[in-house]
Formats: structure tokens, C-alpha cells, sequence
């Protein structure tokens, strides 16, 4: 079985709850998802901490990846419910015809990244 990508960002935790590393609720709406999201990413961005210690620069660049990773399972409808019913983030063989994975979710925020890069 392929490793579910939560322990790519979130080695050596066994259980990690992404509604946790965004500070809500399993309740939580689609608007309050967004509003945590923006605010923990704009907290730990790399940009503000250009000129913090290299353990501070790491440490923010680290949970700037894990809030972006909770971001992309919980905004999206058919990821965050298989998050809900399994607690897994992997796509597998259940992916739908005309869904595109993460390659495609990681191309539309960084639209200079391809998969050849």
C-alpha cells in the first residue's frame, strides 16, 4: 500500500488532525476554513522570516507546508470527506474521471511549476 502524504508533511506524527493544524472545528464551513487558512499562511510565510534564525526560517517554512497540505484536503468537497469517513489524505484509485491530483493542485497555486520542473 502507498504512504498516505500526511506523513510527507507531517513526519514521525502518527496522528495528525488537519482540522487541528488549522485551529478549527470538524464543523468548520468553507468560508471559515479559507479565513484560517489565509491568516496561518500569511503568520508563517517564508517571506516573513527572512531574517530570523535558520531554526525559526525551517520551523515557519515547515508549518507553511502543513497549513497549505490541510488546506488543499479540507477546501476541497470530495478530499476533505474522504479525510472525514477514512482520515486518510491518499487519492488512490478512487479519484473520479476528470480529477487531476495533486499535480494539478500544486500547478494551479504555483502556475510555474510543472511536472517536468
Amino acid at each position: 500500500m502507498d504512504e498516505d502524504p500526511i506523513s510527507q508533511f507531517f513526519p514521525g506524527q502518527e496522528d495528525v488532525d488537519l482540522y487541528a493544524v488549522l485551529n478549527l472545528s470538524s464543523s468548520a464551513k468553507d468560508a471559515e476554513i479559507k479565513k484560517s487558512y489565509r491568516k496561518l499562511a500569511l503568520l508563517y510565510h517564508p517571506d516573513k522570516h527572512t531574517s530570523s534564525s535558520d531554526e525559526v526560517r525551517e520551523d515557519a517554512s515547515r508549518k507553511f507546508q502543513q497549513i497549505g497540505f490541510a488546506y488543499a484536503i479540507l477546501s476541497d468537497e470530495k478530499r476533505r470527506e474522504r479525510y472525514d469517513k477514512t482520515g486518510r489524505t491518499d487519492e488512490g484509485l478512487e479519484m473520479q474521471a476528470g480529477e487531476e491530483g495533486w499535480d494539478a493542485y500544486f500547478s494551479e497555486l504555483f502556475d510555474r511549476v510543472t511536472k517536468e520542473i
